[in-house]
């Protein structure tokens, strides 16, 4: 019997470059690229799948226009060009025209291109590093090269394409048309934060829309998955109605931001058959469409929803008339803020119309920026008694609740609730909104949360720890090592070098690996309203019932230089406890 040498089977090589490039992955923290290119360079045979690894995924198309002669293209910067901070990119102008000889290297990684507009750097089941983008590939570049290519021997091979506001410049919007091949199955147009373009540069916007799903029809085979998140506008949904009909049999994925369906475009999208994941807007309380599906039930192969309604009562109808759901993953977005009571009654629904053993992620959200009436104000206040129905959810992999009420939970809340997800492995309590007030938990209750979930790696809670007493653990705790960024969202802390030193330890105790923190800082209503808009209120000047009426709501916020100072703290502490260094000194 022979044996081929391991370096000689390809799926072995294949598979050693696809854990070079993914083994370290962890939520939050950049992949780093440096032992795949390593790989590379060790072996001839790791070259090629190395490569393929390496070039899988491009943010952008600069890299690759980086791989024509470099006297036919300039490197600079351009006053015309800048990111969302206002700073300059660094963008490719060409110098001479491109001539057949010039795009030997360029095919050469262009083929090997999988996805456009996913960054190579973020980790699974992440799209981009906050930060990256800082390079462009302007319309300046790409004419000249569409005179002498035809657009899909540009990037023959990509399969997913997200083109996003950072494309959506004018000039280049169009542009996208250079993705649509026959090995193309995804699109995602990422224009959430765009201002809307009614006249249009080329053509307005839904029928930008209409036309580049019909280009996708005739063009791309293999497609069924499309994702439209852009602001709501009149045709948007119609913009994609003869795409849904011309691709009844194959479409996988619907996701459109919009709040102009009709009943029989409704009717439509719930009998689409293979039909996995879709985002739906309910404009009343009444679901006859429900009732004309052709065959029962409606979404019958859904396992990824997202609804989006004025009030969370829409919601539970919704579910009343669906009687029955099988979904994996279910986010919900309000417009109006939810009572407790409310809360409770559509818990309730959803643990008696979902299968409990199916579900794996699950987000509440609303998008109320209304101040908190002083006339009921205990009706807003979030406690454990409003979730308790969540805990019957035991295969939770993922809870995210973002709500504008107050949190008021307590130290029961671990044990009642979150002992029931022991697979869980986010947790996200109010990173948009904070907890409206002072956190009632403290280090003991956060040490309980990684007893009862030890496979947390992504984690938002707020917890007081404003008195050096409240920064206190209990010894015997299981130390969590997975988790490497943590979100103290609106915590309160100790600011004196004492409460450092205690808030630092106690981190480094529960989590080894910590390497970064992030953190509400004083002023941060302020800088979330210049981000968002000002068609939304200021937060700051709402009357509302909780701390928030003055300044006051931030006497307890500690600053970015205090949490730097922290982040190395807890890196000592880790360091001292791994060379078994006495921690209490």
């Amino acid at each position: 019997m022979s044996f081929r040498p391991v370096v000689l089977n390809a799926e072995i090589i294949s598979s050693i470059a696809s854990y070079a490039y993914w083994g370290a992955n962890c939520p939050d923290i950049p992949l780093d690229l440096r032992t795949v290119l390593a790989l590379a360079l060790t072996c001839r045979a790791f070259l090629e799948p190395a490569l393929d690894q390496l070039w899988r995924r491009q943010l952008t198309l600069f890299n690759l226009v980086k791989a024509l002669p470099s006297e036919c293209l300039e490197i600079c910067q351009d006053d015309r060009y800048k990111d969302s901070d206002g700073n300059k990119l660094t963008i490719i102008k060409p110098t001479r025209v491109l001539i057949p000889n010039d795009w030997m290297r360029f095919d050469y990684y262009a083929e090997r291109i999988k996805e456009i507009g996913y960054d190579p750097r973020a980790p699974f089941g992440s799209i981009e590093v906050p930060g990256s983008r800082k390079v462009a590939v302007t319309s300046d570049f790409v004419d000249p090269m569409l005179i002498v290519r035809m657009p899909s021997e540009l990037v023959p091979n990509v399969k997913r394409v997200r083109w996003t506001t950072n494309e959506l410049r004018a000039m280049i919007r169009p542009h996208v048309y250079i993705f649509l091949n026959p090995p193309l199955t995804s699109l995602v147009l990422d224009f959430h934060d765009a201002p809307l373009d009614p006249g249009g540069y080329w053509c307005p916007d839904a029928r930008l829309i209409k036309y580049t799903l019909k280009a996708i029809t005739e063009q791309c085979p293999s497609f069924r998955d499309v994702e439209i998140l852009w602001k709501p506008h009149d045709g948007l949904a119609e913009s994609v109605w003869d795409f849904m009909k011309a691709n009844h049999g194959t479409l996988r994925t619907l996701v459109l931001n919009a709040q102009d369906w009709t009943d029989e475009m409704l009717t439509y999208l719930a009998s689409l058959p293979k039909l996995r994941k879709t985002r739906v807007y309910l404009s009343s309380t009444t679901f006859s469409w429900l009732r004309k599906v052709p065959e029962w039930p409606p979404f019958r192969s859904l396992v990824d929803l997202t609804l989006e309604a004025p009030s969370m009562d829409y919601c539970i109808d919704f579910f009343t008339a669906l009687r029955d759901a099988k979904l994996e993953a279910f986010t919900v977005v309000c417009a109006d803020r939810p009572t407790a009571l409310l809360l409770k009654r559509f818990t309730a629904t959803l643990w008696s119309r979902i299968e409990l053993d199916g579900l794996r992620t699950l987000c509440i959200t609303d998008t109320d920026r209304s101040p908190i009436s002083r006339d009921a104000p205990g009706e807003h206040i979030v406690g454990t008694d409003a979730l308790f129905f969540l805990k019957h959810f035991s295969a939770l992999r993922a809870f995210t609740l973002d709500l504008s009420c107050v949190y008021e939970l307590s130290s029961t809340f671990a044990e009642t609730i979150l002992a029931s997800f022991p697979l869980l492995e986010k947790l996200s309590l109010g990173p948009g909104y904070g907890w409206g007030q002072r956190s009632g938990l403290g280090f003991a209750d956060l040490a309980k949360v990684v007893e009862v979930c030890p496979l947390l790696e992504q984690l938002c809670i707020s917890i007081d720890v404003s008195q050096h007493e409240q920064a206190a653990i209990p010894s015997g705790v299981k130390p969590n090592t997975r988790l490497k960024t943590i979100d103290l969202s609106d915590s309160y802390v100790a600011q004196d070098p004492a409460g450092a030193v205690a808030l630092s330890k106690n981190l480094a105790a529960l989590f080894p690996e910590l390497e970064h923190i992030r953190a509400k800082t004083p002023g941060w209503k302020k800088k979330r309203k210049g981000q968002d808009g000002d068609e939304k209120e200021d937060l700051d000047g709402a009357d509302t019932q909780t701390a928030s009426d003055t300044d006051e709501e931030y006497e307890g916020l500690a600053g970015e230089d205090f949490w730097r100072e922290v982040e190395k703290q807890v890196a000592t502490f880790a360091l001292l406890k791994d060379i078994d260094f006495p921690m209490d000194m």
